[in-house]
């Protein structure tokens, strides 16, 4: 009984929806790495409505669980970093912008382990730029998948890499303040 009711609250509906997500990283990449960017852009498109409606459907229901706010980050940065290394290895993303999703991502990382290392108390809380910056990482990766197959705008491009650029250093930044922060005031407490 109790183990039915732990999976009925593992397995809903936003939890599913990361899951799909998860799934169809592997595949965006393959297409990505084997130059069907139109068949990386139609799944990335559901990997972001996923990523949208998990979100909305979780709050509005009250269907929040703990493994649903470890695993949505999860998938996010498992996706989000996929698809820019493939998107840098086949030389559609510059390097700067490779190295501020990646370095973000693993300061978000490191700073959560270190966080429950010296805690023992780690809850995840995206920030609000946190939230916007995967929107904007969605959004861009998007757009050079577009890019790559229908050739357009380059002034659109380089605007929205820009843009998702500073604010993915600004989310690194403003992550590596408040782990900080966090840790030095549960010290002190204790």
């Amino acid at each position: 009984m109790v183990g039915a009711l732990m999976m009925k609250q593992v397995i809903n509906i936003p939890n599913l929806l990361t899951l799909v997500r998860i799934l169809l990283t592997p595949v965006i990449v393959y297409f990505i790495l084997e130059d069907h960017p139109l068949q990386a852009l139609v799944l990335m498109a559901v990997a972001g409505i996923t990523d949208m409606a998990d979100g909305a459907i979780a709050k509005h229901f009250n269907m929040r669980t703990t493994v649903g706010s470890y695993l949505d980050p999860m998938a996010d940065k498992l996706l989000l970093v996929s698809t820019i290394v493939c998107l840098f290895y086949v030389n559609e993303v510059p390097l700067f912008v490779f190295l501020a999703v990646v370095f973000r991502d693993v300061i978000i990382v490191a700073g959560a382990v270190v966080y429950e290392v010296v805690t023992r108390r780690l809850k995840m809380q995206p920030t609000f730029l946190s939230k916007t910056t995967t929107t904007l990482q969605i959004f861009y990766v998007l757009l050079v998948l577009l890019h790559m197959a229908y050739d357009f705008s380059d002034v659109l491009m380089s605007a929205v890499m820009w843009l998702t650029f500073v604010i993915t250093v600004a989310s690194g930044v403003q992550y590596m303040v408040l782990w900080t922060y966090k840790a030095v005031r549960q010290e002190e407490e204790t």
